[in-house]
This record gives C-alpha cells, sequence and structure tokens, in this order.
C-alpha cells in the first residue's frame, strides 16, 4: 500500500515537473524572441514610417502638381467661357434674340430595355416624375440621341427608343457649306408603313432609321451627320441622331430619303441622360 501511493505520488510531481518545465520553456522562448519582435516593432514605428511618409510625400507632390496643372487649365477655359458667354449676351441683345431654354440633365440608370428587335422598342430608366421628369423629354447618351420619355411613374420611366416603328425626329443634315441651305427630313422607326398609309404600326421589321422628306435635288454623301432640328419643339437642336448610310429617291419621285446608322448604341448602353426642361419655358 505504502509503495503504490508511493508511486502515484512521484508520477504527480513527475507531471508537475514537467508542467513547470514546459512553462518555463514557453517562458524563456516568448522572451528569447521578444527582443527581435521588438526590434521590428521598433522599426516599423520609427524608420518604416518615416521611409513610408517620404514615398508618400512624393507621391502625394506628383499628384498636387498634377491637379495644380488641371485647375490652371480649368481656369483658362473659364476664363474663356466667361468672355464668350458675354458676348454672346451681347448678340442676344443686340439681336433681341429669344434667350436659351432652361433645362438640365438627369442621369438615370438602365433598369431593362424591350431589346432592340421587339414589338416595342424601348428600356426602363430609375428617374421619374419625382425627379423632375416629365412625358416628352428628351433621352441621350453621350454618342447621341437615344429617345424620348413615354411614360412615367414615380421613380421609372418608360424610353421609346428611335428605332421603335412609332418613332418620328425632326432632322437635319450637316451640309457642307452654308450654299446648300438647311436639308430637313422627317427620322422614321423601323417597320413603318409607306407615306400612303400614314397609320402607326406596332410590327417591328429590321431594317435601319429611315430619313424622309429630303430634299430632292442634293445628294448627301455618305457618312454625313443628322443632327435634331429643333422644329416641334421635341429636341433642342443640334443633338446627334445618326450618320447617313446611303440616300435614294422616293417612290413617287418628289423627295429623296436616306437610310440612318443610329449614333447611339442603344443594345448596350447602362446610364442615359434625360433633358429636363423647365416648366413654361417649353410647350410640350
Amino acid at each position: 500500500m505504502k509503495q503504490a501511493k508511493f508511486w502515484i505520488w512521484l508520477f504527480v510531481l513527475t507531471l508537475a515537473a514537467l508542467a513547470s518545465w514546459q512553462a518555463g520553456v514557453r517562458d524563456f522562448a516568448r522572451e528569447a524572441v521578444y527582443p527581435y519582435e521588438n526590434a521590428k516593432v521598433w522599426f516599423d514605428r520609427t524608420v518604416g514610417v518615416r521611409v513610408k511618409a517620404v514615398f508618400n510625400r512624393v507621391s502625394h507632390a506628383s499628384r498636387n502638381a498634377m491637379l495644380e496643372r488641371d485647375v490652371s487649365r480649368l481656369r483658362i477655359l473659364a476664363a474663356e467661357n466667361e468672355a464668350l458667354e458675354a458676348d454672346v449676351a451681347r448678340l442676344r441683345s443686340v439681336l433681341d434674340f429669344t434667350p436659351a431654354v432652361d433645362c438640365r440633365w438627369i442621369a438615370a440608370p438602365v433598369l431593362s430595355r424591350g431589346g432592340t428587335i421587339a414589338v416595342w422598342q424601348s428600356m426602363r430608366v430609375a428617374k421619374g416624375s419625382l425627379h423632375g421628369v416629365r412625358k416628352g423629354d428628351p433621352v441621350v447618351v453621350p454618342d447621341g440621341v437615344v429617345g424620348r420619355v413615354a411614360d412615367i411613374s414615380p421613380h421609372t420611366s418608360e424610353v421609346m427608343l428611335i428605332t421603335d416603328p412609332n418613332s418620328r425626329v425632326s432632322c437635319e443634315l450637316e451640309t457642307p457649306g452654308a450654299e446648300v441651305g438647311a436639308v430637313r427630313g422627317i427620322l422614321y422607326g423601323g417597320g413603318t408603313r409607306p407615306a400612303a398609309d400614314p397609320q402607326l404600326t406596332l410590327l417591328y421589321v429590321i431594317e435601319p432609321l429611315r430619313l424622309r422628306y429630303l430634299e430632292r435635288d442634293f445628294e448627301p454623301p455618305p457618312r454625313t451627320r443628322v443632327v435634331t432640328s429643333g422644329l416641334g419643339q421635341a429636341f433642342p437642336r443640334g443633338l446627334t441622331v445618326g450618320y447617313l448610310l446611303e440616300s435614294s429617291m422616293e417612290r413617287n419621285g418628289l423627295a429623296r430619303e436616306a437610310e440612318i446608322m443610329p449614333a447611339a448604341d442603344l443594345a448596350s448602353a447602362d446610364e442615359v441622360f434625360i433633358l429636363s426642361v423647365s416648366r413654361g419655358d417649353h410647350a410640350r
């Protein structure tokens, strides 16, 4: 019995000694590594911070120099614009010209689209009446005209694309010289019916846009730029619509018509801009 107790106590003391030794080893290891860890921390907080600050100052200095150049360039452009605005105001006063329409551009993400091959050529955007959008407002992207707002809700708008069969836009060609004069026509979406049947149609036929009722005696060259004419108060003048592919005489021989390639990529637009005109400045 006494011998068994002895061995038990010996086992317990051995375990305690091993635990104490392991704790001592761990403490020794920590203490042995501490100088190196402390040195690393000291290096990072003193030398490393200063080195990073030097590189950051160089980077910031380079960026500041670039921004200062941009600011100087913008100041020059602003001064030039002020001079131009003064000249325009003076000319408007001399000519008693109607002042420019008060308007603003509203950026609108595209939520969904009816596609470029569908019954209705349309897209839905994430801005509506609560944002100041109204039916009939023009919709564009930087490349050119997209369409017009056909319907609105508080937060969304339905946009009829210029490719829609029921779309009509008053346009004109950028003619090479003043001697030609204004060459205007009406831009029709795809799938339009002949002139003898002016009824609107919902059927869509894959074909280029048609610019009809052009001056019969003037044959425009290919790639002629087509812009909005400003007539009818639907679109302001000068917005790019597309580029002329080819033209030919209409069947009745009274005018020319042309095939137009849209300037805007309607199928891949992710964001559009709605031209919102102030009430009272633009009669619909």
